[in-house]
């Protein structure tokens, strides 16, 4: 049975230098490959939600994966005042880094934070 390895494409780090003699160097080369070819940028990770109403920030543009518990109401900031109403209680919700997703429920559901 072959086992699948997952790539991540992070960003190289800032004294890697972009040239190598004349051949773009191999960390950048395979950064960009990567950004080619769509491999994210890190896993997905479980977000365990607080007491309700449970507020996520997002670190990167991504989607929070909403499902299960019993959620009354799902709501989006991209400011932090000013709330909007989904009208869905689950599903996947995108987000760019700063935007907030707030969830109101009276039975913790199970949250998935997936960087993109």
């Amino acid at each position: 049975m072959s086992v699948q390895r997952r790539q991540y494409n992070g960003l190289p780090q800032n004294p890697e230098p972009l040239i190598s003699g004349k051949l773009t160097s191999r960390v950048w080369y395979f950064f960009f490959q990567g950004l080619w070819k769509g491999a994210p940028p890190s896993a997905e990770s479980a977000v365990t939600p607080g007491p309700s109403p449970f507020s996520y920030v997002a670190p990167s543009r991504g989607f929070m994966i909403v499902s299960g518990g019993t959620v009354v109401a799902v709501q989006y900031s991209r400011d932090g005042l000013t709330n909007y109403l989904t009208g869905q209680t689950s599903g996947c919700f995108p987000l760019s880094q700063g935007d907030r997703i707030t969830v109101i429920y009276s039975a913790a559901p199970t949250l998935t934070w997936v960087p993109q």
